[in-house]
């Protein structure tokens, strides 16, 4: 019998195209869903004056989902893509947009957070034991710590930061340091993700479930207890961080204007008449050493100014720490006071903090170690000073400083029991500033306080807790009073073992490098593959027409067969993917 061929028309071919690019389209859907739910919980988890705390837990598990289901290169662009939004609306949230070197910073930021949902897309996706849930967590801290150390940013981007208000797994910085914190999130939902391709079907997900729920119960029960029986000295000591008023930085800034002369211009300052910038400055100095008279007679031990809202020329600083001498002696009380500085040298202004003991002495003058890039001044020698006193050991930095961890150890070596931290914040920048000194009392076991003008001003104890706040924004004259609990000083494990934790997950780090290098994961990925496993065993996407997803999908679970053209006949990669798949 002869063979019967069959012609299909225009119109039946253009159908079966149809057909077939419509079920691409609604294939392609989900991933859209995916990504856009990811990206926009990750634009409110990004640590703000806004942020929702709870984001952070969420973001991932979409856009784990989405890079799992998409081609890897295709799917790791675009969610390299969606974080690099996600610093990008905190960049603009906090005014920071317009500075070059925040915008690298954060690129860099945004390309080694990618880099573990790289890690899970090409190593984790080929197991389907609980253990590959690890993956991700630990690769994302290795990428935080490594930020850190090689990018003079501070440690601001850290997934942890978000949870600034949880504090029974805030006391796991004590332990880990904030690196922990990130960890536990991370970990939570690269978890969630795991029972999601199971279908969060009980026997599928029961033991890998029951490990993370007993760590997590482990960490927020062990902080529970520390907050409860083990809480803060009854030893307080009445502190007060104050700002001068309104009325004296307007008066201020009038007469700077009027001689044509600008704060944030230190040489036209030091060049012009010194009576008339005297005279300008002196509104503002004149108030601080009036409130601190005032703080002192109201029973403060210990004031605070605030970060360069005084201004002082280099012939009159003795002086004006001559006048908060007397008033220390007077009412046997510490002043730390902050002033910029202005000398006759470039780059012509000093950012300093001077204490004043109740003997009259000048304990030291302290110069800011680390600058924000937006500030033109000669860095300080990155020695932070500490003194004892009858309430503990005393210690020092400004601002900008305290986002260093490395420089805040010094405090945690030297011993010191309180830190004073004169600030100097922006609207946009103000709230999320002070949230972070959460963090560092919790890390090292002191107390501080951080007197911000155009800021949050705030008083933590060593556990985390908010003694007091003064915003800026909210009073016509910011004072900040408190009793904080400073001694003794607490003892912690992240200040006696520092970033062991960060170190451990940096290894495992390079462990997941080795097995995705010796399971041949980087050829189908620079090739445009879709990164499969060997045996084709990948998430969300089969590795030819109509075949099952493999170990991470529920028994049943097959995906439409793939539309005519997606990839060149018998082209097939290693690990049987095939170009353009997904």
């Amino acid at each position: 019998m002869p063979p019967v061929t069959t012609r299909l028309g225009g119109g039946e071919r253009a159908g079966q195209a149809g057909g077939a690019g419509g079920a691409g389209r609604a294939a392609r859907r989900p991933g859209r869903r995916l990504w856009w739910a990811g990206t926009v919980l990750l634009a409110l988890a990004v640590h703000s004056n806004w942020h929702v705390a709870l984001a952070a837990w969420l973001f991932p598990v979409f856009l784990l989902r989405y890079a799992r289901q998409r081609p890897a290169r295709r799917g790791l662009l675009r969610v390299g893509y969606a974080l690099g939004l996600g610093q990008l609306v905190w960049l603009l949230s906090t005014g920071l947009v317009f500075v070059p070197s925040a915008l690298g910073a954060f690129a860099v930021l945004a390309l080694l957070q990618t880099l573990a949902f790289a890690a899970d897309r090409l190593v984790a996706a080929r197991t389907a034991a609980a253990a590959g849930t690890l993956v991700f967590p630990t690769v994302l801290v290795c990428g935080e710590y490594l930020f850190t150390r090689l990018v003079d940013f501070g440690d601001y981007g850290l997934l942890g930061f978000t949870q600034h208000g949880f504090l029974p797994l805030l006391q796991l910085a004590s332990v880990t340091g904030v690196h922990g914190i990130s960890f536990v999130v991370a970990w939570t939902a690269s978890t969630a993700h795991w029972a999601w391709q199971r279908g969060f079907r009980r026997r599928a997900i029961r033991r890998g479930a029951l490990v993370w729920a007993g760590v997590l119960a482990v960490v927020l029960g062990a902080g529970g207890v520390r907050l409860v029986f083990f809480p803060p000295t009854t030893k307080t000591v009445r502190v007060a961080g104050i700002s001068a008023g309104r009325t004296a930085e307007r008066t201020t800034e009038r007469a700077l204007r009027a001689g044509g002369l600008r704060l944030y211009q230190p040489r036209e300052l030091v060049r012009a008449a010194p009576d008339r910038v005297r005279t300008a400055l002196a509104p503002v100095a004149d108030d601080l050493v009036a409130g601190t008279e005032r703080e002192a007679r109201a029973g403060a031990r210990i004031v605070v100014w605030p970060e360069t809202q005084a201004g002082v020329l280099a012939a009159d600083e003795r002086r004006l720490l001559g006048r908060v001498a007397a008033i220390a002696r007077a009412r046997h009380v510490y002043v730390d006071a902050a002033y910029a500085l202005f000398v006759p040298q470039a780059p012509y202004v000093r950012n300093v903090a001077a204490l004043v003991t109740p003997d009259g002495k000048v304990a030291w003058t302290y110069d800011k170690t680390h600058p924000t890039p937006m500030e033109r001044m000669r860095p300080g020698k990155g020695n932070v000073p500490v003194a004892a006193s009858p309430y503990g050991r005393l210690a020092n930095v400004i601002c900008y400083d305290a986002d260093f961890p490395a420089l805040m150890r010094q405090a945690a070596d030297k011993g010191a029991a309180l830190v004073m931290v004169p600030a100097n914040d922006w609207p946009g920048f103000d709230a999320l500033h002070a949230q972070r000194a959460v963090l560092r009392s919790v890390e090292y076991g002191y107390a501080m306080i951080r007197q911000s003008v155009h800021g949050v001003a705030t008083a933590v104890d060593h556990q985390g807790r908010i003694r007091s706040t003064a915003d800026y924004f909210t009073a016509d004259r910011q004072t900040l009073v408190a009793q904080l609990p400073v001694q003794p000083r607490t003892e912690t494990v992240y200040g006696a073992a520092g970033d062991v934790f960060a170190l451990l997950c940096t290894v495992g780090t390079v462990l997941v490098l080795g097995l995705g290098v010796a399971g041949g994961r980087a050829v189908p990925l620079l090739r445009g593959g879709s990164g499969g496993s060997v045996r084709g065993a990948r998430d969300g996407a089969p590795s030819g027409p109509g075949e099952a997803v493999g170990p991470d999908a529920p028994p049943g679970d097959v995906l439409p067969a793939e539309a005519p053209g997606d990839a060149p006949s018998g082209a097939a990669l290693p690990g049987n993917v095939r170009p353009g798949e997904g």
